[in-house]
């Protein structure tokens, strides 16, 4: 896997999923490696509902200027909804990955129907990125114990693409979710990590 000592990051989903509590978790953690970081928050029009997007931009070989990276320049999105991480693709970089989760919250217009599949949202993504990696997400929330560690999972997933060592992920984890589901979230974020783990391994066994 690609592990770059810098880089952006673009987080995406819709209000309540914890977009903001994951994009904490990955700058804390790239703090705690010793990167300088900077992180910026796009809400949409509802507190829960509305989309919401953040980026954090890392670095070890000198500042980062500014916590918007330019279009087409991202090198991973960490998309929590189908139709919105569909919505971010246009950030990413020819090269970049993508870990999403496989679910699909249906907005007002799937009422009248206008709304494509799950599927269709997974081949626009696969189609559109470099490499992509599914996680269902609220699946192996259960699993861990705690439906709303979700945004855990995900990050868990995206984690081996970033150059942080595991117990600063752990220490991120602790200090950045509610207090009394530290346990729960790092459960939660090892599952993540090892979807990633498995999906690398099933390539090396094509090879």
């Amino acid at each position: 896997m690609n592990k770059r000592k810098s880089g952006s990051i673009v987080l995406t989903g819709v209000g309540g999923q914890g977009v903001l509590t994951a994009a904490e978790i990955i700058a804390q953690a790239c703090l705690l490696e010793g990167y300088d970081v900077k992180k910026s928050e796009i809400h949409g029009m509802a507190q829960r509902g509305g989309s919401v997007v953040s980026h954090v931009r890392y670095s070890g070989v000198g500042a980062v200027a500014s916590p918007l990276p330019a279009r087409g320049s991202v090198d991973l999105l960490v998309g929590f909804e189908l139709l919105e991480a569909v919505r971010a693709l246009d950030w990413l970089a020819p090269d970049a990955t993508a870990v999403v989760n496989h679910l699909l919250l249906a907005p007002p217009a799937a009422q009248t129907g206008q709304i494509c599949s799950q599927q269709d949202y997974l081949t626009v993504i696969e189609k559109n990125v470099n490499a992509a990696i599914i996680v269902n997400g609220e699946e192996l929330a259960r699993r861990a114990g705690n439906i709303r560690t979700a945004n855990t999972v995900i990050i868990g997933a995206a984690a081996p693409f970033l150059p942080i060592s595991l117990d600063n992920w752990q220490q991120a984890v602790e200090v950045s979710v509610p207090r009394g589901t530290g346990k729960s979230n790092w459960e939660a974020f090892k599952l993540g990590r090892s979807v990633a783990a498995a999906n690398d391994q099933q390539k090396d066994d094509r090879v």
